[in-house]
């Protein structure tokens, strides 16, 4: 039996929600302990990709079978729990117990020994890309360490003079090596090998250095340093590296488009692992059980964004994990060692470092990545899953997102709300800027490096496309030599070289790759739009029919494309991007139809990716991760980003449910349809549904809370059960994308409910029965403890927020959907400090039509604690009283006095207050009293008579 029921929730609206029949076979919904959750791994395995379960800590998880009588929300079972961040729960089962039913990466590696005659502890902890070695070793008295070289296979040691110990732990392609040695005093000081010298380096005013890293393009030096005040941090050449916050942070190596590896430790000791950008941002993960951990060092990353890291749980040996940040670390060992420990991984992928043996020798190894003698190739995926999260920004409904980093950053073209011309954007680290060739009729990106740069082309006056490139926020142009246009749609993470295509006098649309002109033999137009790591080029060519071919070029110039059946049905078919593993990314046309995206290979073809609930879906650019980026359209025509990551078939389908929803103009009830894959927060709610403003009922306190676009923050989180009231300024049609609700509890909402009061296409007016009045403050450097109080002057209802930052936000709302606002009401604006004083000027704001259709009425509040002029107000009470105050207010720092007078003018009494800082004093701790301590006084013909 399957029905529908409505409740109540906290805001008194309904949602509803499934009372669902449960699977044959479970009588009841169940919980289950299970010691274990299950997490998904690809892993190679003859020719195709099988999903191997990895396991990963204790928790009670509820299968149920959850149906919804919705239009597109398909059954599902909710039959595990999933991580989006780094898998790294296998490590902790790290022992011989616990190993014999974990697939381990090593199974995708051929071992070598690396050992030296009549040496039984060679600690190899570096190598160049030609496989020659460096590491540590004993001394011939076996008394302490010595570093060493192995190049060419000629083994040499090395011993800094007067040390303790000497270990390298860097090797250039050029032989130089880099580590660092201990003096008698025990301080590491590093020590750089060159043409067979060594020499000391210490990082400026540092007390201890320790070098991990050269870098083959610059010649670098990586590692980390210990300062005067005993503080550890990074260095990269003689840049310091500090993790925002971190009471220690290790830098260990820069790959060659300037991706940074380290580790650094948190207030509580505990261990995190990051990756910093080109550009400088940190992407730290957390790990699993990070307490049980006594350190976790990533010590290498090669081109392809594999990395190596070395980890020792407590009480236990030390360990190996390889793999990479977006997909996950897994376990690598040397078969039948005791342990090992991986110290760097080569461009080609092989990963090197030493591992114990069971008679206590200490070896060096090199893992290669298999060959296909050794066992069958691991293909380019065939099939792909994905989960989808849209990408939006506040107040913009036309977000074509067209490029992206690997760090997902984005840039692509964008339009405000009633604007009609395109302009160029980047979205990095969530800050939305737009960029407008001068005098240009639109200006697009289509490229986005992981260095921050971004390029694409404007159209001029003329309408001609030239190229645009953006270097330091500074838009330069770019003409490709003896072109008439120039269409840039590539940036090479790996070189800088821009690829697109040109128009040349004649007429000829050609491709190009940095100063290479690209044309497919016999072709009259060829596109080109991005070359990989590995130097593969894609792109398409038009033939003399003018049919479109998709295709890819070599290294070697070879040029391989795909015929596509019936192609003369296509009005275009762009390849826009290719990963390292040769899976890539096409846009396509057929007469008569929407654009859509396509996604495959070469080698198994291409399937149609579609974004779920759109009506059109375009994906431009395609990750090493393998997540998918472009846009799509809603049904109500706004043009959204969206992201579409890897996912196992069973999670795909769990997350691919559309949830289609319908928003009147004005203000409108709604929850949460459908879980998505990542938390939603109010910012994602307003920028979705294209909202002026989100309000919710904080129920603890039973007041309202609303967010707005000028928010500093992304506001609070948007739950499933929970009710949210929405203004849109138009009406909406668009999609939730998720997976249905399930909670053991059988509280949480399973579907939506979409109340707009009265539908604006109906022709009848609104009641404006939600406000929210919000703003910033401005006068000082900080407002913590701060509040604004707004008055209706008309109503005289009174709303209190607290400030945030300098932003605060007053909302209000009648839940029976009455009136509370209305045209030409009048509101009382006041900021109150945390002692209770008046810090502003009082003010007012007239309520005009606009803010009534926004529901939203901004402003801003200036000279906060800086009145504009020297007033001494109105005494309380009076002086018939027994106590009466006086406030005043001083527009700057002065000395200050309050002369009382009597009905004659007579001078009765003056009270001197000394220098006083500008300011109003208006609360009871600052206003004057003018009777001292126990004063005896009386009243007499309106006359404050004080004895003292």
């Amino acid at each position: 039996m399957h029905e529908l029921g409505l409740r109540k929730n906290a805001l008194g609206f309904g949602v509803l929600r499934a009372i669902t029949g449960l699977k044959a076979g479970i009588s009841d919904v169940s919980s289950y302990d299970f010691p274990f959750n299950p997490i998904y791994f690809f892993k190679a395995n003859s020719r195709n990709f099988n999903i191997q379960s990895k396991q990963a800590p204790a928790g009670r998880y509820v299968y149920r079978e959850v149906f919804v009588m919705h239009t597109q929300i398909k059954n599902r079972f909710l039959f595990y729990t999933f991580t989006l961040f780094l898998c790294l729960n296998s490590f902790f089962l790290m022992n011989a117990a616990a190993q014999s039913d974990i697939a381990s990466v090593s199974d995708n590696y051929t071992f070598e020994t690396i050992d030296v005659p009549d040496v039984d502890f060679l600690a190899l902890t570096a190598s160049s890309d030609f496989e020659d070695y460096a590491g540590y070793t004993k001394s011939a008295d076996g008394e302490k360490d010595v570093a060493f070289t192995l190049i060419d296979s000629v083994f040499m040691t090395y011993d800094f003079p007067g040390s303790q110990n000497t270990y390298f732990f860097a090797l250039g392609n050029n032989g130089n090596a880099a580590g660092h040695y201990q003096d008698s005093e025990g301080l590491f000081h590093g020590v750089v090998l060159e043409n067979g010298e060594l020499r000391e380096y210490n990082f400026p005013d540092s007390v201890e250095t320790e070098i991990y890293g050269i870098s083959d393009a610059t010649g670098a030096l990586t590692g980390n340093f210990t300062d005067a005040s005993g503080v550890r941090r990074g260095f990269s050449g003689d840049e310091i590296i500090e993790y925002p916050g971190a009471t220690e942070t290790y830098a260990d190596f820069v790959n060659s488009s300037g991706g940074m590896v380290g580790s650094y430790v948190d207030a509580d000791g505990l261990y995190h692992p990051y990756i910093r950008t080109p550009n400088g941002r940190f992407v730290s993960l957390d790990i699993p059980q990070a307490a049980a951990l006594e350190y976790f060092f990533v010590h290498g990353i090669n081109d392809a964004r594999t990395v190596v890291a070395r980890t020792k749980r407590v009480d236990s040996l030390p360990g190996t994990l390889v793999g990479t940040f977006q997909e996950g670390l897994q376990i690598f060992q040397v078969p039948g060692s005791v342990s090992t420990e991986g110290y760097n991984i080569n461009q080609d992928g092989s990963i090197v470092g030493y591992y114990d043996s069971a008679d206590g020798r200490r070896h060096g190894f090199i893992a290669r990545l298999a060959t296909e003698t050794d066992m069958e190739p691991a293909a380019t995926p065939s099939v792909f899953n994905y989960t989808f999260e849209s990408i939006n920004v506040p107040g913009v409904d036309f977000l074509a997102v067209t490029a992206s980093s690997d760090f997902e950053d984005y840039a692509g073209y964008a339009k405000s709300a009633g604007s009609v011309k395109e302009v160029a954007f980047t979205l990095i680290d969530g800050v939305f800027t737009t960029y407008d060739f001068p005098d240009s009729q639109k200006t697009h990106f289509y490229a986005l490096g992981n260095d921050g740069r971004a390029a694409g082309h404007y159209e001029d006056s003329n309408g001609l496309y030239h190229g645009v490139v953006l270097e330091d926020g500074e838009l330069r142009q770019y003409d490709f030599p003896d072109a008439v246009e120039t269409e840039i749609y590539g940036i090479s993470d790996a070189t800088g070289a821009l690829t697109g295509n040109f128009i040349d006098a004649s007429g000829v649309r050609r491709g190009f790759s940095g100063d290479e002109i690209i044309e497919a033999p016999g072709a009259p137009e060829t596109y080109a739009d991005f070359v990989n790591a590995s130097g593969r080029l894609v792109g398409s060519y038009v033939d003399a029919e003018g049919v479109y071919h998709p295709y890819v070029r070599n290294p070697n110039d070879r040029f391989i494309s795909i015929e596509l059946p019936q192609p003369e049905k296509f009005e275009y078919f762009f390849v826009h991007g290719i990963n390292d593993v040769g899976v890539f990314v096409g846009r396509t046309k057929q007469a008569g139809d929407v654009p859509r995206t396509s996604v495959g290979s070469f080698q198994h073809g291409l399937q149609e990716l579609r974004f779920p609930g759109s009506i059109s879906t375009e994906g431009w650019n395609i990750n090493q991760d393998g997540s998918v980026v472009g846009h799509y359209e809603s049904a109500d025509g706004r043009i959204h980003g969206f992201i579409a990551r890897p996912a196992d078939a069973a999670m795909s389908d769990l997350f691919d449910n559309a949830y289609t929803v319908t928003l009147s103009k004005g203000l409108n009830m709604i929850s949460l349809p459908l879980a998505s894959p990542t938390p939603m927060t109010a910012k994602n709610l307003v920028a979705l549904t294209g909202a002026t403003t989100v309000i919710t009922l904080d129920t603890a306190n039973q007041q309202f809370v609303a967010w707005t676009p000028s928010a500093p923050d992304d506001g609070f989180a948007i739950e499933g059960g929970q009710g949210y009231i929405v203004n849109v300024p138009q009406a909406r049609n668009f999609a939730f994308v998720g997976a249905p609700w399930t909670d053991p509890t059988d509280e949480a909402a399973a579907a939506p409910t979409i109340t707009p009061l009265i539908r604006g296409d109906r022709g009848v007016a609104q009641a404006a029965w939600a406000f929210v009045v919000s703003g910033h403050l401005v006068g000082k450097p900080a407002f913590e403890g701060y509040k604004v109080v707004v008055r209706n002057l008309r109503t005289n209802s009174v709303v209190t927020a607290s400030v945030q930052g300098d932003y605060f936000a007053a909302a209000t709302a009648d839940l029976t959907r009455r009136s509370i606002v209305q045209v030409g009401d009048v509101v009382e604006v006041r900021v109150i400090g945390p002692d209770g004083n008046f810090e502003a000027q009082t003010l007012t704001f007239k309520v005009t039509p606009e803010h009534l259709a926004n529901a939203v009425l901004s402003v801003r509040l200036d000279s906060i604690g800086q009145p504009t002029q020297n007033l001494l107000l109105q005494n309380y009470p009076n002086p018939f009283n027994p106590e009466t105050w006086i406030p005043y207010q001083l527009s700057e720092d002065s000395l200050v006095s309050v002369s009382i007078y009597d009905t004659t003018g007579q001078l009765v009494r003056t009270l001197p207050l000394g220098f006083q800082s500008a300011g109003f004093y208006f609360s009871a701790s600052r206003r004057v009293n003018p009777n001292p301590p126990n004063p005896s006084f009386f009243v007499s013909d309106n006359l404050l008579i004080l004895s003292v």
